[in-house]
């Protein structure tokens, strides 16, 4: 019999991604008691090892999207977001102070918007001409006008501004300040903020869910989920759930009310109804952002620090797979009308695309 130690069952789940003839191999392992563990290893390579057993790669590559030469001291992108009513992807490129707009129907760049001091995420509105940033460089919100492809408005929030999402029963802009350990509301059609909740430690990425207007933010250095009410602009319930390690990005299924935590090197699965854990299957390091695919009903995460996108069936709880993708990978968005998934290459300045599956 085999035994293998828990750091060599996890070398195992990180170097699943085999090559065979230039194709890349996925055998998926799920967490494991010990013995079960080595079968199941065994079964797989040995699988791998053979033509038939081919299983394709989860994401398959379709070229790349170059963005604006660097401006700023080292290449640093963070959130992307996309907007099917027009076919943009907006980056928010950090180190250049600036929004790039992707026209992902003619596959290029085709504008970049300056003065975004610090840019660190951006939030859609009803407006398709009209986008908000968090510009944590001088601790704005910005009112970015897409027609004209200016800033309007520089909104004073706090320190740091950092997530940003919009709730759009109650027409608000959440932003995310970890230094105060807040989150603050901006009112679309007076752009000024109008309040701001406590919450119980630093926030990280949220969701929100458009039909009750309840916004979940991870709490990294809480280990919970804080969930907040944006017309009583208060923190209603924490969850716990699966017991979950330093969250950073989550996603919310409204139609199984199920959350997504990426934690320490697992994806949690939360029934917010019941605050009760559905399961957790393992993903790479460095996780940050997290999106979900309707269509194909693939959850994916971007592992920065493993270098790969983990690939997770949302309803079986299941892994699909990895796709590599290189350093400091941690941003993506999907688009579920092509099932096109986008992920920012800092270091290569540009946006790789890959097709699910």
């Amino acid at each position: 019999m085999v035994t293998l130690s828990l750091a060599a069952r996890r070398r195992i789940v990180a170097s699943s991604a085999l090559t065979l003839g230039g194709r890349a191999m996925i055998c998926p392992i799920r967490r494991l008691l010990p013995t079960a563990a080595a079968a199941a290893a065994a079964l797989c390579f040995a699988a791998c090892g053979t033509a038939q057993a081919v299983i394709h790669p989860p994401l398959t590559s379709l070229g790349y999207v170059p963005l604006p030469r660097e401006t700023g001291p080292g290449p640093l992108i963070d959130q992307l977001i996309l907007d099917q009513r027009v076919n943009r992807l907006y980056v928010a490129h950090t180190s250049n102070g600036a929004l790039d707009v992707v026209d992902l129907m003619q596959g290029k760049t085709v504008a970049s918007v300056g003065g975004l001091a610090g840019i660190r995420a951006v939030a859609l509105t009803p407006n398709p001409d009209e986008v908000y940033t968090s510009d944590g460089g001088d601790g704005t919100v910005g009112v970015v006008d897409l027609k004209a492809m200016r800033v309007v408005k520089l909104i004073p929030a706090g320190a740091a501004p950092d997530a940003i999402a919009y709730d759009p029963l109650h027409d608000v802009v959440v932003v995310a300040l970890p230094a105060a350990h807040r989150l603050a509301f901006v009112d679309r059609s007076l752009r000024r903020v109008v309040g701001a909740v406590s919450l119980p430690g630093t926030p990280e990425l949220m969701a929100v869910d458009a039909g009750t207007g309840q916004v979940f933010t991870a709490i990294n250095d809480r280990d919970q989920i804080a969930v907040v009410d944006d017309s009583s602009q208060q923190v209603t319930t924490v969850l716990r759930g699966c017991a979950i390690k330093a969250p950073t990005g989550l996603a919310y299924d409204s139609d199984q009310n199920r959350l997504f935590v990426a934690d320490h090197l697992v994806m949690s699965v939360i029934d917010v109804l019941l605050d009760r854990c559905l399961g957790s299957v393992d993903i790479g390091s460095g996780t940050d952002q997290v999106a979900l695919n309707p269509h194909t009903h693939h959850l994916l995460a971007a592992n920065a620090g493993s270098r790969n996108i983990s690939v997770i069936d949302s309803v079986s709880l299941k892994p699909v797979g990895v796709a590599g993708t290189g350093p400091r990978a941690g941003s993506l968005a999907v688009d579920p009308s092509t099932d096109r998934v986008y992920v920012a290459l800092p270091l290569s300045g540009s946006i790789a695309i890959l097709h699910d599956p």
